[in-house]
């Protein structure tokens, strides 16, 4: 199995180097500007050099250096330091609106599948909610809760929340009555059997339902900036957008696509550590 896996990874590093070398290809083949000095395509030549360090327009000041808007030079230092400052405030929002929709998810799907009842009322309605598109909610969450980091932290941990809600509410009807049956046959008391069978029996279905949550938390934070934040990733697109500096929505794009792979591994990982029974 490892074996497989380790083929897998250089397969898909074999892949991403391929895409690499067709965009370079492509930008060579395409010289139209988008506007004067931006190409529409832009090269990896561009984009590791004058791309990134125009990212030092979003440095915010810090650290006794001022921000760019109070005239501070262009160079890597600072954009580094925008471009990492920038992440950690979208990394903030990603984690807090996790963490609280992630867990409350969790929990009211175990609490409302203990009972078929709630189950058979809740259950299909979450369905349809699940449906919804996310990003179309975006204007609602902006109007309900604002549009500082409470309403974007609000929309992430609804987008988290009903997809492992709905994993939650899936998984405990479909747990092999056996399990269930073994365990009380041995004395196990309710507390017991929902701790060391109910948990674990649901696991595996969670740990898929998180992978999609953690693409779907890097959309809804990545949306919510677009509309309003004042910091973020999600800013540098908006701004970027507005000047059709199209070279830096593409780092910051190749950024965000770093960010959203890493974090799926670590927490693919993770569950796979806690997954290995025995």
């Amino acid at each position: 199995m490892n074996r497989v896996q380790g083929n897998n990874g250089w397969v898909g590093l074999l892949a991403l180097i391929g895409l690499a070398l067709v965009w370079q290809l492509a930008s060579m083949l395409v010289t139209v500007e988008i506007t004067p000095g931006v190409p529409m395509v832009p090269g990896w030549q561009v984009v590791l050099t004058s791309t990134f360090v125009s990212m030092s327009n979003f440095w915010m000041g810090g650290f006794g250096i001022p921000a760019a808007s109070a005239g501070t030079e262009p160079s890597y230092g600072v954009a580094l330091l925008s471009v990492l400052f920038n992440s950690l405030d979208t990394f903030r929002r990603l984690l807090l609106g996790c963490f609280i929709g992630g867990g409350l998810g969790f929990i009211l799907g175990l609490l409302l599948s203990l009972s078929q009842w709630t189950n058979r009322l809740v259950g299909p309605t979450m369905r349809f909610v699940r449906t919804l598109p996310l990003l179309a909610m975006i204007p609602l969450f902006q109007l309900w809760f604002g549009i500082a980091d409470f309403g974007m932290v609000t929309f992430i941990a609804y987008g988290v929340g009903v997809i492992l809600f709905t994993s939650v509410l899936n998984a405990v009807p479909r747990i092999a009555p056996i399990y269930l049956a073994n365990a009380r046959c041995l004395g196990a008391s309710p507390w017991r059997l929902f701790r060391t069978v109910t948990i674990p029996a649901i696991l595996p279905e969670v740990r898929s339902a998180a992978v999609i949550a953690m693409g779907v938390a890097w959309a809804a934070a990545l949306g919510a900036e677009y509309l309003g934040a004042q910091s973020g990733l999600g800013r540098i697109v908006v701004a970027s957008e507005a000047f059709g500096y199209l070279d830096r929505m593409f780092l910051t794009a190749v950024i965000i696509v770093l960010y959203a792979a890493g974090s799926t591994y670590l927490l693919d990982r993770a569950f796979a550590r806690v997954l290995q029974w025995g």
